[in-house]
């Protein structure tokens, strides 16, 4: 499947010369007019496979793209679960991690750039596909409404990132386009809804080598996860409803490692993910799983295995969390090598969590996709609004709350959650299961920035705790340390790249950036 997937994108980029994208500074007159391009069905689809290439698959020179990667260095780093491992060099990476970085911080400016090709190819779409006159009207269409899905997805990333954001909403092709001002992020979100809205009206699912898809049901999940996000708690409940009942056939697998299993993709939990290919030659492109790679050891995990770089690493308080019962422990960390299913020797714990064991000895075949929103976190979106909404005084609520983050703990092995607790034990509760439950999946760091129910992010408190260690803080660790004394509420926003600024007058600055 993925290999066909793979040579429709290959399709796209060369064959067809197809190229719509710019960032805000670029010059868009260096760029391959799309003009042209549109003509026919086979175009159309394409031109859309390229808006899901950018979730997964590197376009233009650097070696991660949003999903697989980018968002681990530019605020997975700066969370209480990642910590560069002793092989990531980079002084921008290490910066983020520190919590010392600038505007002009090279990763921060890939993250806004690939977001911003991404949704210039989309809206590059989603204006071009209505003039087609060749093809199937209803194909036609539904490539508009899947553009449409990821463009929603792009700026939902954006606006939680750096909060206004410029709002563009049709394909930008000449530099008047792009000296625009920063929309408030009500507004933005406005069109985040809408595009998801309309989404809702995609196909429930797919078959074959079109899987990987955006459906109807990822749109709702999307659609409750804005509503959480910003505190809609009766949406939120009334989209966990309409998931439940739209015939969708979602359940949580019955082993958790089933969720990075290559053989499972796109099945049961996965709602929506960014499809990676193992083709054995591409990861330095970040065509294939580089996470795997960048956060395995040096030394070899299984005898006839490849070798990591170790730059990725777990923050040494994060392991000490997961009690020894609990069946995600193994699947999310390693430590220690084994030589004919023997223990040989013991190290540091290392994220595990996307090991493609068929890879053999070249990482480059990895191809374990990446979960973007599975259905574990539907139900603990759900568990969560509940509360919010209306527990824990009013025991049905209550118990369809408990009910709810009882699911996750049952199938990680543990007991149910402590009876009887209070609003704010039982978010803390949430927050929590969230955390164990979604380890190097890039969901840690918008639970840290988003404001909760409590009416305050917990960003701040959550990474002093890093080195009290009445909280389980480790007072020694550099990485703990300097999270902890750099924190402030400064970093619940990105610095707009100033590289942009420069470029367009029309930006300003977050805060204290």
């Amino acid at each position: 499947m993925k290999k066909i997937i793979y040579s429709l994108l290959i399709t796209t980029l060369v064959t067809a010369g197809f190229t719509s994208c710019v960032d805000l500074q670029e010059d868009a007159r260096s760029n391959i007019s799309t003009g042209n391009f549109y003509s026919n069905q086979a175009e159309a689809v394409s031109a859309v496979q390229s808006v899901y290439n950018d979730l997964s698959h590197n376009t233009s020179g650097d070696h991660a793209s949003i999903y697989n990667r980018q968002l681990v260095l530019c605020v997975g780093m700066m969370t209480d679960d990642n910590i560069p491992g002793p092989r990531a060099t980079n002084p921008d990476v290490r910066s983020i991690a520190a919590l010392t970085q600038t505007a002009t911080n090279t990763r921060v400016y890939e993250l806004w750039r690939q977001h911003y090709e991404a949704i210039n190819r989309a809206n590059a779409a989603i204006d071009r596909i209505p003039l087609i006159t060749k093809g199937d009207t209803a194909v036609l269409h539904q490539l508009v409404l899947e553009a449409k899905f990821l463009r929603g997805l792009y700026y939902y990333n954006l606006v939680r990132l750096w909060g206004d954001v410029p709002l563009l909403i049709h394909e930008t092709t000449s530099l008047d386009g792009l000296k625009v001002s920063r929309t408030p992020k009500n507004e933005v979100y406005a069109q985040i809804i809408k595009d998801f809205t309309d989404a809702t009206n995609l196909p429930k699912r797919y078959t074959g080598v079109d899987a990987f898809r955006a459906t109807s049901g990822a749109a709702h999940a999307f659609l409750l996860s804005v509503a959480v996000t910003r505190r809609d708690y009766t949406e939120a409940i009334n989209q966990y409803t309409l998931i439940q009942n739209g015939g969708y056939g979602y359940k949580l697998f019955d082993k958790y490692a089933d969720n990075f299993n290559t053989a499972k993709e796109n099945t049961e939990e996965h709602i929506f993910e960014a499809f990676t290919i193992a083709d054995g030659t591409s990861g330095s492109q970040g065509n294939t799983n580089i996470l795997s790679g960048f956060s395995a050891p040096v030394s070899k995990f299984e005898v006839g295995q490849g070798t990591g770089t170790e730059a990725d690493a777990p923050i040494v308080t994060l392991r000490p969390l997961f009690k020894s019962n609990d069946a995600r422990t193994k699947v999310t960390f390693n430590d220690s090598i084994l030589i004919s299913g023997t223990t040989k020797k013991k190290y540091d714990p290392h994220f595990y969590k996307y090991w493609d064991s068929s890879a053999a000895t070249n990482l480059a075949n990895n191809g374990v996709n990446l979960p973007i929103i599975r259905y574990a976190e539907v139900v603990l979106f759900y568990a969560e609004a509940q509360n919010e909404l209306n527990g824990p005084g009013d025991p049905s609520v209550s118990t369809s709350a408990y009910a709810a983050i009882n699911r996750i703990r049952n199938r990680a092995g543990l007991s149910n959650l402590t009876a009887g607790l209070t609003k704010d034990q039982f978010r803390d509760a949430v927050f929590f299961e969230r955390k164990l439950e979604f380890v190097y999946e890039q969901i840690r760091w918008f639970d840290l920035i988003r404001t909760n129910g409590s009416g305050s992010a917990i960003l701040v408190p959550t990474l002093k705790a890093l080195t009290d260690p009445s909280k389980g803080g480790n007072a020694t660790n550099t990485w703990t340390v300097a999270k902890a004394t750099n924190v402030s509420e400064k970093f619940l926003l990105l610095p707009i790249p100033a590289s942009e600024i420069l470029a367009n007058p029309n930006l300003t600055q977050n805060p204290n950036w």
